[in-house]
């Protein structure tokens, strides 16, 4: 193997190292705990979404989640769960169960690893959720 070779083979190992490390330090944020969903948010679509302690949830002006041509917007109740993802899964996210229909909100955490906002998407936009004290 010729020093060049040598050269860009470590320097390739070095970099999928550093990658895979970044991946994994992520990987190592605890779950999301049912308090930190806990509260009112409000979406900057318009929506509002109340998640309270015994498991319901109430939301105002939801997207239907029908696409970025259906402007309907959604109002009521249901129940809410933590979905936890995992390797090869759909990311961690809260699911709002509304009658038959199942919308999930992935979480924008901070490196420390708290939830600072929740998003809804549909296919070309998306509303995002901040907690209001």
């Amino acid at each position: 193997m010729s020093i060049r070779w040598a050269v860009a083979a470590v320097a390739c190992t070095t970099l999928l190292g550093s990658v895979t490390g970044c991946a994994a330090q992520e990987k190592r944020l605890p779950p999301v705990s049912s308090s930190a969903v806990i509260g009112h948010w409000r979406g900057d679509c318009g929506a509002t979404l109340d998640v309270a302690r015994n498991g319901h949830f109430t939301f105002a002006e939801f997207p239907s989640g029908e696409g970025p041509h259906d402007e309907r917007r959604l109002n009521g109740s249901g129940q809410w769960y933590l979905y936890r993802g995992g390797k090869g899964a759909p990311p961690p996210s809260l699911d709002l169960k509304h009658h038959r229909t199942l919308f999930s909100l992935l979480f924008t955490r901070s490196p420390e690893g708290a939830l600072t906002r929740m998003r809804f998407e549909e296919e070309d936009r998306t509303c995002w959720f901040t907690r209001k004290k």
